[in-house]
């Protein structure tokens, strides 16, 4: 068989009712030259009737035997992906139909040292797909700096070379949250990454995202932050990881160690405006625990839907 130019890989657990959502966005893209690996991390539903449904070649499906979680399950796929590049849905988001057909065209142009492009996309609301906000890409080139900070890349919207993870290795299971910036963290510190400056995704807020699991992402965060050497060799870096997850502790009903955390964050790094402003930016727009902690997962604040 010829190998697809992209493998796009879908992990899914227990979501039958949203993946043909996610499935079709992937069957209706204008760029067609694609295979779709659907890996199901052990889903108790009817989540294997659903995929067996939808008659398309490109289909392959993949069933793990016990559940163990999504970057396992995207470990998966993308050891079984056959294609030049790998492009990564969840399976409760969805794609516009440009997207590959943008991105494959980009990397036509780049040359060999850039591993990813990326794009921008809506923020969604699950329960009546109102457009709540948009983030659109604004780095490129060498990122590594400014993904020590925030993770300002949305996972819907990368086209990724299959060689980036044969240099940067694997998602980290270790991780009970922030995969997604651990990998693209890795991956940038061997390539260089470039945008199309367009909207090609929907990431739809429902607030059973992890993260959203607080018990599931401080731990992760943790571990994250303490994985990469580089965030604590820069005070100013360290200090804005920290007042995040302090202010994410004291809205989610741990005062103490939130507390401990801010006043953490100050006491290394006093004079840094930066952290304060994005404090700032974080507190100001407190009006419910969901929308703070979505912004606390992509740091900007979305722009209103109405100024797209």
């Amino acid at each position: 068989m010829s190998r697809p130019t992209v493998s796009v890989i879908i992990p899914t657990y227990n979501r039958a009712k949203l993946l043909k959502r996610a499935i079709n966005s992937v069957l209706n893209q204008r760029f067609g030259d694609f295979e779709l690996i659907v890996v199901d991390d052990a889903s108790p539903d009817n989540t294997p009737e659903v995929v067996e449904s939808i008659d398309d070649g490109r289909i392959r499906y993949i069933r793990l035997k016990k559940n163990s979680g999504g970057p396992v399950a995207r470990n998966t796929g993308i050891k079984k992906a056959r294609g030049k590049f790998i492009a990564l849905l969840d399976d409760d988001d969805e794609w516009l139909p440009n997207r590959l057909e943008l991105q494959v065209k980009k990397f036509e142009d780049l040359e060999k040292g850039f591993g990813v492009v990326y794009g921008g996309f809506y923020y969604v609301a699950q329960q009546d797909g109102r457009i709540l906000g948009r983030r659109l890409p604004k780095y490129k080139g060498d990122v590594y700096g400014y993904l020590l900070k925030e993770n300002f890349i949305g996972s819907p919207t990368l086209l990724i070379r299959r060689e980036c993870f044969k240099k940067a290795g694997l998602f980290d299971p270790a991780l009970t949250s922030s995969q997604d910036w651990d990998m693209w963290l890795r991956i940038a510190r061997y390539y260089k990454f470039d945008y199309v400056d367009e909207i090609i995704a929907k990431y739809y807020v429902h607030g059973r995202q992890i993260s959203f699991n607080m018990g599931k992402y401080i731990p992760g965060r943790e571990r994250f932050i303490r994985k990469h050497l580089d965030i604590w060799k820069d005070p100013r870096i360290l200090s804005i990881h920290l007042s995040q997850m302090g202010l994410l502790l004291l809205l989610g009903g741990n005062p103490e160690k939130g507390i401990t955390y801010l006043i953490h964050s100050i006491a290394i790094s006093p004079f840094n405006l930066e952290n304060y402003g994005k404090l700032a930016e974080l507190a100001l727009d407190s009006r419910s625990m969901e929308y703070i902690k979505k912004i606390l997962h992509f740091r900007q604040i979305p722009q209103p839907a109405s100024n797209r």
